[in-house]
């Protein structure tokens, strides 16, 4: 039954779009984050957002580099960056004080850590 269900059913061309770092699974192509088995829908910028994170770990991204390869601008608002930091650390962050994942480095932009450490 399994195996005329897969001739039947029409497959993609194009191979999934997952990012897998540690603990974490970032589903692109269906903007779904799993963190230590729970998941969680992003938004397509969380999820860009989390890809150039991911992609890069342990590596000082400035907020101008964040802002240009997410929002493809030049010009940044902190304030954008800001709220969206804050909606992953939401997500990503066990508890509240302490992070984890997403470290702010202060006047220059944020870390990301792959352990989550």
């Amino acid at each position: 039954m399994q195996a005329q269900l897969r001739r039947h059913r029409p497959q993609s061309s194009y191979p999934a779009k997952v990012l897998r770092l540690n603990k974490l699974i970032l589903d692109i192509d269906n903007y779904v984050l799993r963190n230590d088995g729970k998941s969680f829908t992003v938004t397509p910028v969380e999820c860009r957002l989390l890809a150039l994170f991911m992609q890069n770990p342990d590596r000082v991204l400035t907020k101008r580099e964040i802002y240009k390869q997410v929002w493809n601008h030049e010009n940044f608002d902190d304030n954008n960056l800001s709220v969206f930091i804050s909606k992953l650390r939401n997500i990503l962050e066990p508890t509240v004080g302490s992070p984890h994942y997403l470290y702010s480095i202060r006047g220059i932009g944020y870390k990301f850590s792959g352990d989550g450490q």
